[in-house]
């Protein structure tokens, strides 16, 4: 099956090739961009999807899955203690919805939420250690994928980069932000949190595995090869 032949003509998208462990940005014909990315190691491959971006959130909150919550952090605080928490910079609270309310660690009962009786959700606080970064970019789709900004810069060095639980982090960010926007990454700001920026008008992103893309000439890329 030719994957790439997926791709609906558009003036403007997004493409992450998983394999290689890439983006381009094309814009009418030609690859306004490129940049590394990391995607999902095995087990937690990053799914191939059509979908289009809408938004990005500024200064976001980092919203651990559920199953990251039972499986990996409750076995922390059950071990030492819901203080534990406050170090790791992760606050409790009754859902991932703007409405969603913090709770106290205290009064959680952890022990259910390992055995999966009770449900909590956890959130890591904007800022430089956050593992969003400074932005990410949304595209809403039922898997809760999307593509972010990250701390872990070394990742990138890496010649094979599968290393996320699914979702795609980026190099370059800004540069993504720029062109989608048409102006600089905004200075972060931690104060305010999850600072929501829409576009104008949404943007095609297509996840594809393309394990061949080293020599193939990408859609209206104006005869320059993916590498």
């Amino acid at each position: 099956m030719n994957r790439l032949a997926l791709i609906a003509p558009a003036p403007r998208f997004i493409l992450v090739d998983t394999a290689t462990a890439r983006l381009w940005m094309i814009e009418h014909g030609r690859i306004a961009g490129t940049m590394k990315v990391v995607t999902g190691k095995p087990g937690m491959a990053t799914p191939m999807m059509a979908a289009l971006v809408r938004y990005a959130m500024l200064d976001p909150y980092w919203n651990l899955p559920p199953d990251l919550v039972r499986q990996r952090v409750v076995e922390h605080v059950l071990s030492e203690g819901p203080q534990w928490l406050r170090t790791a910079g992760l606050e409790p609270v009754t859902s991932y919805e703007p409405d969603g309310r913090r709770l106290d660690a205290q009064a959680v009962d952890w022990v259910k939420v390992a055995d999966g009786e009770a449900a909590v959700g956890l959130r890591q606080a904007a800022g430089p250690k956050n593992a969003m970064g400074a932005v990410k970019f949304m595209f809403p789709n039922r898997l809760g994928i999307y593509l972010h900004d990250t701390p872990e810069r070394r990742l990138f060095r890496a010649e094979q980069r599968q290393f996320s639980s699914g979702c795609v982090r980026l190099e370059k960010a800004g540069e993504l932000y720029r062109w989608l926007f048409g102006q600089a990454l905004p200075q972060r700001d931690p104060r305010r949190p999850d600072r929501r920026v829409e576009l104008r008008a949404p943007v095609p992103v297509y996840i594809l595995d393309l394990p061949s893309l080293k020599n193939v000439v990408l859609p209206g890329s104006a005869g320059r090869a993916a590498t």
